[in-house]
């Protein structure tokens, strides 16, 4: 009875040394969890609208730097988690219908976010998720010699989402993607109508800071961009929708842009395959 019990584990060894070595490789495999790095240059026409200084749309056209840092976080399942950081500063240059003045925007934005994502069939990947921001900025009409500048302050709490798919154009694999980002929940900044900025110096502070839900502070950033990825680089080309508005205290401004977008990825997307069987990449974009 004890000669057939030890026969049949000496028989069982072999197979459980084979099924090791089989999972090997993985449990020895480097995980590689690279921040992917997107700058881009957008270029493309803008709408303004703010009472504070006019009653009148001011249409021009709009310039804009913005840079993208993404990565997948170290938590059990690192497929899962992604983290995201975005910066950008844009420029405005717009005249009134009548070409009779000038107005100029300038304004920055910073945000942080993570998202969950899920493969979904036919190769599409959803993500969903949030972020929360700062948007600092001005709005100047040197018409204007009383109250020539609009300052722009808001904190927002945004949901977030995207959709991607990874195809192929010739030999260059291009992943394609739509981007999603909704301020749902904000803390921004309004004087009262026609309150001047020289009484908030004085210290006239009370009432200028305001709650902002989609009703009085909307916005939108959509944006539908393909990346080409060439190996040690990819290249990127997109239309970018943005709209940011608000209406408190009988004071409208509105900000709307449609922009050309191209940009650049350095050390590319690693949708190319490379001869490192050992390193398991796992890039937050795909």
């Amino acid at each position: 009875m004890w000669r057939n019990k030890i026969l049949a584990i000496l028989l069982a060894l072999p197979s459980i040394a084979f099924s090791f070595n089989e999972e090997a490789p993985d449990s020895l495999s480097e995980v590689s969890r690279p921040v992917t790095q997107i700058y881009n240059l957008e270029a493309g026409g803008v709408r303004i609208l703010d009472t504070y200084l006019s009653p009148l749309y001011y249409s021009g056209y709009s310039l804009a730097l913005s840079g993208v840092w993404t990565k997948a976080l170290p938590a059990h399942n690192p497929r899962r988690l992604t983290m995201r950081f975005d910066a950008s500063l844009r420029a405005d240059f717009t005249d009134n219908p009548g070409r009779t003045a000038s107005m100029y925007a300038l304004e920055a934005d910073f945000s942080w976010g993570l998202a969950r994502r899920w493969k979904l069939p036919y190769g599409l990947q959803l993500t969903a998720g949030g972020s929360a921001g700062v948007e600092v900025g001005v709005i100047y009409l040197p018409r204007n010699g009383n109250n020539p500048a609009s300052a722009l302050a808001s904190f927002d709490i945004a949901a977030t989402a995207s959709l991607s798919r990874v195809i192929s154009l010739g030999k260059v694999p291009v992943l394609l993607s739509e981007n999603l980002s909704i301020p749902s929940f904000s803390l921004f900044f309004s004087p009262q109508y026609g309150e001047p900025y020289y009484e908030i110096y004085l210290g006239n502070h009370s009432g200028l800071i305001h709650a902002g839900w989609w009703g009085n502070h909307f916005g939108i950033d959509n944006l539908i961009a393909a990346d080409m990825d060439f190996g040690s680089t990819a290249l990127r080309i997109g239309y970018h929708f943005r709209v940011r508005s608000s209406f408190v205290c009988q004071t409208n401004i509105s900000r709307t842009s449609h922009a050309f977008v191209i940009g650049v990825i350095p050390h590319g997307l690693g949708l190319k395959p490379k001869p490192s069987p050992k390193t398991i990449n796992i890039n937050a974009l795909y």
